[in-house]
């Protein structure tokens, strides 16, 4: 289904960015008008590319690795997610558990952390987001809790322990904040999303276990766009789901990806078996769906959805429309 309408909104897919050149993708988060980065971790090699991402169907160019930059800044590293402050690019790295600092060229301007459970110490931080005074939230993983930072990365408080009770985390993954400085966390082995001031006071819990309509599945992470509407990848059920601002669910993307991107079609161009290999099996419908989709990101100056979609090194491309009716046609 190329257009998924429900309760006034319709999401209409735009199209696929990614293949080769993303292999290990899991996080893409927003920069300056139409860049982006994207975080690639795989054995081969981790990485953050940089790239932009217009409106236009294959309207999209890599503008530079990090790691070609300097190699040597992602030796041993194992990058989860990234936050773009207006001058730096901040990452968390779960097998070195620090945050990296990056100029937009990607240039390493310095590092903090370290393993441990004190202030300033991670035990494999993944999510990582800001609020509009730029306060930095580390979702410390496997420390069950969250850690914010002020706009210069100095310790200001943390909150949440392990366990399931409301307020209380289970590998915490994900992270966002709203326009009105509420924090969002995919509370991934609790199969929820739980809402926080931006003191850690508990507000409310969105989702339970489970694989029907309004469920979640180890979720890894979530976003909400400007008008409140909350965006969370499903990790296991492969798909997203949409909830609105109360937490009441709206509808679910499993994913639209029927042609490939512009990469991925000279990938299949140059290679003749690859191309052989596509035409012989029967239905080529399993690689429009997700496969475990770790990131949701919306872009409300374009008011898009991007979804990565993990396991097919690409990112899913979605435009919302608002105040939509289904069209009546008479043939």
């Amino acid at each position: 289904m190329l257009t998924t309408s429900a309760k006034g909104r319709a999401f209409d897919y735009n199209r696929v960015v990614g293949g080769r050149a993303f292999r290990g993708i899991v996080y893409a988060t927003k920069g300056t008008g139409n860049d982006f980065f994207v975080v690639l971790r795989d054995t081969y090699g981790s990485d953050v590319v940089k790239l932009t991402i217009g409106p236009d169907i294959d309207d999209e160019e890599i503008v530079i690795s990090f790691r070609e930059v300097l190699e040597e800044n992602f030796n041993g590293s194992w990058p989860s997610c990234a936050v773009f402050n207006g001058t730096h690019l901040l990452v968390t790295d779960e097998l070195r558990n620090i945050i990296s600092v990056f100029t937009p060229e990607g240039d390493l301007v310095k590092t903090m952390g370290g393993p441990g459970n004190g202030e300033i110490q991670f035990d494999r931080p993944s999510g990582i987001t800001l609020d509009s005074n730029n306060n930095v939230y580390i979702a410390d993983t496997l420390n069950h809790r969250i850690q914010k930072f002020s706009p210069d990365l100095e310790f200001t408080q943390s909150w949440g322990e392990f366990g399931d009770a409301h307020g209380l985390l289970n590998a915490p993954w994900g992270i966002c904040t709203d326009n009105d400085n509420f924090i969002y966390v995919s509370d991934h082995k609790n199969h929820r999303v739980q809402k926080f001031d931006s003191d850690g006071v508990f507000i409310m819990s969105i989702g339970e276990f489970g694989s029907s309509a309004s469920n979640l599945d180890h979720p890894s992470d979530v976003s909400v766009d400007q008008s409140g509407d909350i965006y969370v990848a499903d990790w296991v059920n492969n798909r997203v789901q949409i909830y609105d601002t109360t937490g009441i669910h709206i509808a679910g993307l499993t994913g639209s990806a029927v042609e490939l991107s512009k990469w991925q079609k000279q990938y299949v161009a140059a290679s003749p078996d690859v191309h052989k290999a596509r035409r012989r099996v029967s239905s080529l419908e399993p690689e429009t769906l997700f496969a475990l989709p770790t990131c949701v990101s919306f872009d409300d100056s374009n008011s898009r959805l991007l979804a990565v979609d993990s396991q097919r090194w690409r990112i899913q491309i979605f435009d919302k429309i608002t105040n939509y009716s289904d069209p009546q046609f008479n043939i």
